[in-house]
């Protein structure tokens, strides 16, 4: 499956969480996420290919993303997630699975909300300012919510986490154990 979505830098947390309720978005919750992520390709610029076992202490999930960086649109990613029962015995399969790959252990806090079938997410992770991630299925459809909410700031695309935090003096920060 195609994951269509672009991450908003320098943004105004106060203005979009105004024009959000103003316009009738669906408030979904905030939660602290726990991950462990096997990066299947370390230190390759143009692509990236990881697993991740996530939860927010109700739902776990088991992903793999494969992203080219080198394409300039929001579908650069292809994803396959499921649902699993128990976070520390899926990561312990991987982990067999994946001999010789060591997980990093992170930590996120995402504040979720959805507004005309677009996910937008303001994810807060150690070392770096909060950014927004807008999800949708189509492009045109993510760009006319950014019109809409009026949301402002440094719009990346769907790059990966090493530029963010390379952006903000912290390279190879997001590579390891990230945790408030």
């Amino acid at each position: 499956m195609k994951e269509i979505e672009t991450k908003i830098l320098e943004f105004d947390e106060k203005l979009l969480r105004k024009n959000l309720e103003k316009e009738g978005a669906k408030y979904q919750g905030k939660h602290l996420l726990k991950r462990m992520v096997f990066n299947v390709k370390p230190n390759t610029p143009d692509i990236d290919e990881f697993f991740r076992v996530r939860t927010d202490g109700e739902k776990t999930t088991l992903t793999w993303k494969y992203r080219d960086n080198r394409k300039k649109s929001l579908d650069n990613t292809e994803e396959l997630e499921i649902l699993v029962s128990d976070f520390d015995k899926t990561v312990e399969i991987i982990s067999k699975l994946l001999k010789g790959l060591t997980p990093f252990k992170q930590e996120t806090k995402i504040e979720k909300w959805d507004y005309e079938d677009v996910e937008i997410a303001i994810c807060t992770w150690p070392l770096i300012p909060p950014f927004l991630e807008l999800e949708g299925k189509s492009e045109a459809k993510i760009n006319k919510v950014i019109k809409k909410l009026d949301i402002k700031g440094e719009n990346v695309g769907n790059t990966n986490l090493v530029k963010i935090f390379e952006r903000y003096g912290q390279k190879g920060k997001d590579g390891g154990d990230l945790r408030f």
